[in-house]
């Protein structure tokens, strides 16, 4: 990716980081992209913010549940080489008031 490629699709990044939504809806990932392999197995959700909903990637390898509470947090999406960019990315996590089953 190029710098300002990157740069541009950061703008709104802070605007998310720290909102709180719940999950209607998830997935677990277990077999991905080459460039994601080394992340899996991850979840992908999509999460409510009140009138609006978007999907994010799960930090970790965090199983994610529909009804869990969570938070847009930024987290390194891939491993880079030492000459790129370090591409980081929101991302979701389970609050810890979150009831899991």
């Amino acid at each position: 990716m190029q710098p300002a490629q990157y740069w541009r699709q950061t703008k709104e990044w802070s605007s998310w980081i720290g909102k709180q939504g719940t999950v209607v809806a998830t997935t677990q990932v277990r077999v991905a992209s080459p460039e994601r392999a080394g992340l899996t197995p991850y979840a992908y959700a999509l999460v409510e913010f009140g009138s609006e909903r978007r999907s994010f990637m799960g930090v970790g390898h965090s199983e994610l549940e529909v009804g869990n509470a969570v938070e847009c947090v930024l987290r390194k999406n891939a491993n880079s080489d030492k000459k790129s960019l370090i591409e980081y990315g929101i991302k979701v996590q389970k609050l810890s008031s979150s009831s899991s089953a």
